[in-house]
């Protein structure tokens, strides 16, 4: 009974805080990437999505676990946020973040890209989200 009393009181913390990675708006990381602020942005878009809209300098890893654990490895000692961006900011960028944080980079510095590549490529006014291939219309 011990052992159950102890492992519930390891779990509920991790229940009820696990899965909770604040987000960032499009406009601010725009402004951030304006600004130079010292980040870097995580890209596991689709090949496809990634070809119609990305980030310049983000690193492109598909949402494959091992290619994430190796930028995790680059990114432990590297300052600055790391933003998570996914087509939707749904659970698969969650799912990443969390594979970042388990390869050593803090917590504290992920931020998923709110409401991911979608959201962001809807706002015309952005000038940072650039169509991969100069040329091809958005």
């Amino acid at each position: 009974m011990k052992y159950v009393s102890a492992l519930f009181l390891v779990l509920i913390p991790s229940l009820l805080w696990g899965g909770q990675v604040p987000t960032v708006c499009h406009n601010e990381l725009s402004a951030w990437i304006k600004a130079n602020k010292r980040l870097s942005i995580v890209d596991i878009q689709d090949v496809e999505g990634f070809r119609a809209h990305n980030y310049e300098h983000s690193f492109a890893t598909g949402n494959d676990s091992a290619r994430l654990q190796k930028i995790a490895a680059k990114l432990r000692s590297a300052g600055g946020k790391v933003i998570v961006v996914s087509a939707t900011g749904g659970s698969d960028a969650l799912h990443a973040a969390e594979l970042l944080e388990r390869g050593g980079v803090q917590h504290s510095r992920i931020l998923l890209l709110e409401g991911g590549m979608e959201a962001a490529a809807r706002n015309a006014a952005c000038d940072c989200c650039k169509p991969a291939r100069p040329g091809q219309p958005e």
